[in-house]
């Protein structure tokens, strides 16, 4: 009699199917942006920490998709040389991009923060910038 109960109540759990959890859609699409203003090997050293450390900050938010990476090596006063940042504002025209980080780097020497950016031109495609501060790179 009590193999007859132990046969039915396997075949009651040998029929329960286990449904995996639905992962979050990461629905919106982020472009990392970084500049340094020389190729020197300290400005290099900042470029890759800027780009791994808003890489991490992508990956860990679940409702975004990294689409690219832009990097400049240009100075501010010389805009016409950032192709990169002409890319991305393409590719926020073009609806690639939703949201596009970059970094806000305080200059060691006189404590401004650098901060060479249009934004309107990126809101006027529907595309919204978050700025990371770091107080140096």
């Amino acid at each position: 009699m009590i193999f007859l109960e132990e046969v039915a109540l396997w075949s009651i759990i040998l029929k329960v199917h286990i449904i995996p959890p639905v992962p979050s859609k990461r629905d919106k699409r982020v472009g990392i942006y970084c500049r340094v203003s020389t190729n020197s090997s300290e400005q290099l050293k900042s470029l890759t920490t800027q780009v791994s450390h808003l890489t991490r900050i992508t990956a860990a938010t679940l409702q975004w998709l990294l689409v690219n990476v832009y990097m400049d090596i240009a100075t501010s006063k010389t805009s016409s040389s950032r192709k990169e940042f002409t890319r991305m504002l393409n590719d926020c025209g073009s609806n690639k991009l939703e949201i596009f980080l970059r970094t806000l780097i305080q200059c060691p020497v006189n404590g401004s923060v650098e901060n060479g950016f249009k934004t309107k031109a990126f809101s006027r495609f529907g595309c919204s910038a978050e700025s990371l501060f770091y107080a140096s790179m």
